[in-house]
Protein backbone atom coordinates (compact mmCIF):
# COMPACT_ATOMS: atom_id res chain seq x y z
CA UNK A 1 0.00 0.00 0.00
CA UNK A 2 1.35 3.41 -0.96
CA UNK A 3 1.77 5.93 1.85
CA UNK A 4 0.67 9.54 1.54
CA UNK A 5 4.34 10.65 1.43
CA UNK A 6 5.01 8.33 -1.51
CA UNK A 7 1.98 9.72 -3.34
CA UNK A 8 3.35 13.24 -2.94
CA UNK A 9 6.86 12.44 -4.22
CA UNK A 10 7.42 12.46 -7.95
CA UNK A 11 8.11 8.93 -9.30
CA UNK A 12 11.41 10.06 -10.82
CA UNK A 13 12.51 11.29 -7.39
CA UNK A 14 11.49 7.99 -5.83
CA UNK A 15 13.62 6.20 -8.43
CA UNK A 16 16.51 8.52 -7.66
CA UNK A 17 16.15 7.88 -3.91
CA UNK A 18 16.12 4.13 -4.46
CA UNK A 19 19.27 4.29 -6.61
CA UNK A 20 21.11 6.85 -4.47
CA UNK A 21 20.58 5.19 -1.06
CA UNK A 22 23.16 2.41 -1.64
CA UNK A 23 25.64 5.01 -2.89
CA UNK A 24 25.20 7.10 0.24
CA UNK A 25 25.50 4.04 2.48
CA UNK A 26 28.71 3.06 0.71
CA UNK A 27 30.10 6.58 1.14
CA UNK A 28 29.24 6.50 4.85
CA UNK A 29 31.07 3.18 5.26
CA UNK A 30 34.08 4.46 3.33
CA UNK A 31 34.16 7.67 5.34
CA UNK A 32 34.15 5.62 8.54
CA UNK A 33 37.15 3.65 7.28
CA UNK A 34 39.20 6.68 6.26
CA UNK A 35 38.24 8.50 9.48
CA UNK A 36 39.45 5.56 11.56
CA UNK A 37 42.72 5.46 9.65
CA UNK A 38 43.03 9.22 10.03
CA UNK A 39 42.50 9.00 13.77
CA UNK A 40 45.37 6.55 13.97
CA UNK A 41 47.57 8.88 11.93
CA UNK A 42 46.73 11.93 14.01
CA UNK A 43 47.18 10.27 17.39
CA UNK A 44 50.71 9.17 16.66
CA UNK A 45 50.09 5.62 15.54
CA UNK A 46 52.60 4.46 13.00
CA UNK A 47 50.80 3.11 9.95
CA UNK A 48 52.35 0.34 7.97
CA UNK A 49 54.51 1.39 5.06
CA UNK A 50 51.60 0.37 2.85
CA UNK A 51 47.95 0.70 3.86
CA UNK A 52 46.28 -2.53 4.86
CA UNK A 53 43.72 -4.34 2.71
CA UNK A 54 40.69 -2.76 4.35
CA UNK A 55 41.89 0.74 3.50
CA UNK A 56 42.67 -0.27 -0.07
CA UNK A 57 39.19 -1.77 -0.38
CA UNK A 58 37.68 1.41 1.07
CA UNK A 59 39.54 3.49 -1.52
CA UNK A 60 38.20 1.25 -4.31
CA UNK A 61 34.69 1.50 -2.84
CA UNK A 62 34.98 5.31 -2.84
CA UNK A 63 35.83 5.19 -6.53
CA UNK A 64 32.87 2.88 -7.17
CA UNK A 65 30.54 5.22 -5.26
CA UNK A 66 31.77 8.15 -7.33
CA UNK A 67 31.22 6.24 -10.58
CA UNK A 68 27.74 5.19 -9.43
CA UNK A 69 26.92 8.82 -8.65
CA UNK A 70 27.92 9.91 -12.12
CA UNK A 71 25.63 7.26 -13.61
CA UNK A 72 22.54 8.30 -11.62
CA UNK A 73 19.75 9.98 -13.55
CA UNK A 74 19.02 13.09 -11.49
CA UNK A 75 15.57 14.67 -11.67
CA UNK A 76 15.46 18.41 -11.11
CA UNK A 77 13.84 17.96 -7.69
CA UNK A 78 16.83 15.88 -6.54
CA UNK A 79 19.58 18.12 -7.97
CA UNK A 80 20.40 19.78 -4.63
CA UNK A 81 20.66 16.39 -2.93
CA UNK A 82 22.86 15.06 -5.74
CA UNK A 83 25.09 18.12 -5.44
CA UNK A 84 25.79 17.39 -1.76
CA UNK A 85 26.19 13.66 -2.35
CA UNK A 86 28.71 14.42 -5.11
CA UNK A 87 30.60 16.86 -2.87
CA UNK A 88 30.68 14.19 -0.14
CA UNK A 89 32.24 11.75 -2.61
CA UNK A 90 34.79 14.35 -3.71
CA UNK A 91 35.64 15.27 -0.12
CA UNK A 92 36.11 11.60 0.71
CA UNK A 93 38.59 11.28 -2.17
CA UNK A 94 40.28 14.43 -0.86
CA UNK A 95 40.48 12.77 2.59
CA UNK A 96 42.24 9.74 1.13
CA UNK A 97 44.81 11.99 -0.56
CA UNK A 98 45.31 13.97 2.64
CA UNK A 99 45.67 10.75 4.65
CA UNK A 100 48.40 9.64 2.25
CA UNK A 101 50.25 12.90 2.94
CA UNK A 102 49.77 12.46 6.71
CA UNK A 103 51.18 8.94 6.60
CA UNK A 104 54.61 10.36 5.78
CA UNK A 105 57.04 10.53 8.69
CA UNK A 106 57.47 14.27 8.16
CA UNK A 107 53.75 15.14 7.92
CA UNK A 108 53.07 18.71 8.94
CA UNK A 109 50.31 20.25 11.05
CA UNK A 110 49.02 21.84 7.84
CA UNK A 111 48.64 18.41 6.23
CA UNK A 112 46.80 17.13 9.30
CA UNK A 113 44.54 20.22 9.16
CA UNK A 114 43.84 19.46 5.50
CA UNK A 115 42.85 15.92 6.45
CA UNK A 116 40.53 17.19 9.19
CA UNK A 117 38.90 19.67 6.79
CA UNK A 118 38.34 16.93 4.21
CA UNK A 119 36.68 14.66 6.78
CA UNK A 120 34.50 17.51 8.11
CA UNK A 121 33.53 18.49 4.58
CA UNK A 122 32.48 14.96 3.63
CA UNK A 123 30.51 14.56 6.85
CA UNK A 124 28.83 17.94 6.42
CA UNK A 125 27.73 17.14 2.90
CA UNK A 126 26.35 13.77 3.98
CA UNK A 127 24.43 15.47 6.78
CA UNK A 128 23.01 17.94 4.27
CA UNK A 129 21.65 15.09 2.16
CA UNK A 130 19.74 13.82 5.18
CA UNK A 131 17.78 17.09 5.33
CA UNK A 132 16.96 17.27 1.64
CA UNK A 133 15.19 14.01 0.81
CA UNK A 134 13.56 11.27 2.86
CA UNK A 135 15.46 8.03 3.33
CA UNK A 136 18.94 9.49 3.84
CA UNK A 137 18.86 10.10 7.58
CA UNK A 138 22.12 9.60 9.46
CA UNK A 139 22.40 8.09 12.92
CA UNK A 140 23.15 10.71 15.58
CA UNK A 141 25.06 8.84 18.26
CA UNK A 142 24.70 11.86 20.51
CA UNK A 143 21.03 10.94 20.79
CA UNK A 144 21.64 7.24 21.50
CA UNK A 145 20.62 5.80 24.85
CA UNK A 146 24.27 5.14 25.74
CA UNK A 147 25.01 8.85 25.24
CA UNK A 148 22.23 9.76 27.67
CA UNK A 149 23.56 7.25 30.22
CA UNK A 150 27.10 8.62 29.85
CA UNK A 151 25.84 12.19 30.35
CA UNK A 152 23.84 11.17 33.43
CA UNK A 153 26.84 9.32 34.90
CA UNK A 154 29.12 12.30 34.29
CA UNK A 155 26.64 14.72 35.84
CA UNK A 156 26.27 12.50 38.93
CA UNK A 157 30.04 12.22 39.52
CA UNK A 158 31.19 14.47 42.39
CA UNK A 159 33.96 16.91 41.50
Amino acid sequence: MESSAERRIDPSVLSYIEAAQPVQELLQQVLTQVAGYSLMLMTGGKPAARPDGSLLLARQAAGRAHDDLLALPVPALAAHHHHHLSRAAESTQWAFAAADACAAADASDGERDTLSRALWSATGHLRATARLLPGFEMVDFGQACCAAHAHAATAATPR
